[in-house]
């Protein structure tokens, strides 16, 4: 199986910004305003800070249900996942879905209410890293899961 390009690589870490909030007004707003405001030296940039801001940002539309442009968002985390350096791959796993896991702590269902937007690579990083944490007892099928299934074999 051939190696997907790399595009993206920590050397050009505001390619892999841009890239992630392109399609999104809103949030390419927020991060020219309150992220990437005071970067007049690069090499002072914390990118895992400015992905945590990110985060924040994506664990607030969710909490507040605006999750219309959740599709072209997670759209290009999976481009950038799959074309990134090392780096950049970890930066996206560890800034990005870790930081919306930890944020969102209990108050969103972050085990599965972002399948829906997440593509293949994503899908397959964000449990993988749910399973480094809590293993497998994530997965077990809760209470109110089990009547559901019950009700609808009936």
């Amino acid at each position: 199986m051939k190696k997907p390009e790399i595009n993206y690589q920590e050397s050009d870490i505001e390619k892999v910004f841009q890239t992630l909030i392109s399609g999104w007004n809103e949030l390419t707003e927020f991060y020219h305003k309150e992220v990437k405001y005071d970067y007049d030296d690069p090499n002072s940039r914390l990118p895992y800070g400015d992905m945590g801001d990110i985060a924040m940002f994506i664990v607030d539309k969710k909490k507040s249900g605006q999750t219309n442009d959740f599709g072209q968002f997670f759209e290009n985390a999976e481009e950038i996942l799959k074309h990134g350096d090392d780096y950049v791959q970890n930066l996206m796993v560890v800034g990005l879905f870790e930081g919306i896991q930890n944020i969102g702590g209990r108050e969103i269902d972050y085990y599965r209410s972002f399948d829906q937007w997440l593509k293949l690579n994503s899908l397959k990083a964000w449990r993988e890293l749910i399973d480094f944490w809590e293993k497998n007892s994530w997965k077990k099928t809760t209470k109110s899961e089990k009547i559901l299934n019950s009700k609808k074999t009936k």
